[in-house]
């Protein structure tokens, strides 16, 4: 399907709309405008952002100032002196507006990947936590063993190669006027990172997806359609966690969850992108597991008894036990500070 050509139009009610939202208690950018400025001022400022956001998409020149970013690394979990234990994180503008037009647009034309639950109206990580877990139950209900293996693609946030993301948006039928714009704001965009008060010198991004940034996640989902499985097996999405769950009854179950994997190895490569397979984990449930290993490539995957399944504390005996307790301790200090 080639790409198509027509006007996108951002309204003023969309523009004032996403400006009312804004945290009023985050920093500035770098260009030193407070979200609560842009908050309070949004019914008079709608009208002339949306006129330009409309001419920078339709002409397909980004300027300057909208390819640079200050950004905030936020702490995950793990040991604080491991940098990729953080987040980043960033603000952006016309982002949140032209991310609704893409998303709108894939969902109409039925281009949307089905079993990705991130960036989707409908769709959160609740569903994507309903979704899987009910089939995976279903499946233990009945007796079989089952095996999840528990995907990490965070770090190729930072290798998607913009050749080959251009190229499948342009498969995918995206317009033509958005697949410019997209092209020019991944050209020569800059960013430094903000901590404690302290700026860093400007760095060039030279590959990825723009992390921080509100249209990363939906060129990254993009990106990603084409990977899944012909076994059957379940895969699910919510950006980059991944997970792929199946019956582990017998060897040949556990050959075909592998052939699954190493299909994921030759996306990878065929994409030139590199996972992190010390970070993926299998975990394994019902009576009567095996214990099956796996390799991601050449790297054995790590065995693991609970998981952290977009922020519910899952383990192998699929209780929330562990779940109700951390929330009730968190209740508990609430309650403490407020007596």
């Amino acid at each position: 399907m080639g790409m198509r050509i027509y006007e996108v139009d951002i309204t003023i009610s969309e523009v004032e709309e996403k400006l009312k939202l804004l945290n009023g208690t985050k920093s500035g950018g770098p260009d030193n405008l407070h979200p609560r400025i842009l908050k309070e001022l949004a019914l008079k400022i709608a009208s002339p952002l949306a006129r330009i956001f409309n001419e920078s998409v339709n002409s397909g020149v980004v300027p300057y100032d909208w390819r640079i970013a200050n950004m905030i690394p936020i702490f995950k979990k793990g040991k604080k002196s491991d940098l990729g234990n953080f987040d980043i994180c960033s603000m952006q503008g016309l982002g949140k507006n032209l991310k609704e037009k893409v998303v709108k647009d894939f969902e109409v034309n039925g281009k949307w990947d089905k079993i990705q639950h991130g960036f989707t109206k409908g769709r959160s990580c609740q569903t994507n936590l309903i979704s899987f877990f009910e089939k995976v139950t279903d499946l233990l209900d009945k007796g079989n063993a089952v095996d999840l293996i528990y995907l990490d693609f965070s770090t190729v946030f930072d290798t998607v190669p913009h050749g080959e993301l251009l190229v499948k948006l342009e498969k995918m039928g995206i317009n033509m006027k958005i697949e410019r714009w997209i092209r020019n704001w991944l050209k020569g965009r800059l960013q430094r990172v903000l901590l404690k008060g302290e700026l860093t010198g400007w760095r060039e991004v030279t590959s990825g997806v723009p992390q921080g940034s509100v249209l990363g996640p939906i060129l990254f989902n993009l990106f990603i359609t084409d990977l899944g499985t012909k076994s059957g097996n379940v895969l699910i999405k919510f950006e980059d966690d991944t997970k792929l769950g199946g019956i582990a009854n017998l060897e040949k179950d556990r050959d075909i969850k592998q052939e699954d994997l190493d299909d994921l190895v030759n996306w990878s490569n065929s994409n030139r992108m590199k996972f992190n397979s010390e970070k993926h984990k299998v975990m394994h449930l019902g009576i009567n597991n095996k214990n099956f290993s796996y390799k991601m490539g050449t790297h054995q995957l790590e065995v693991t008894e609970e998981e952290k399944d977009l922020g519910v504390l899952v383990d192998h005996r699929m209780t929330m036990s562990r779940q109700c307790d951390m929330a009730v301790k968190k209740a508990n200090v609430v309650l403490g500070c407020i007596r």
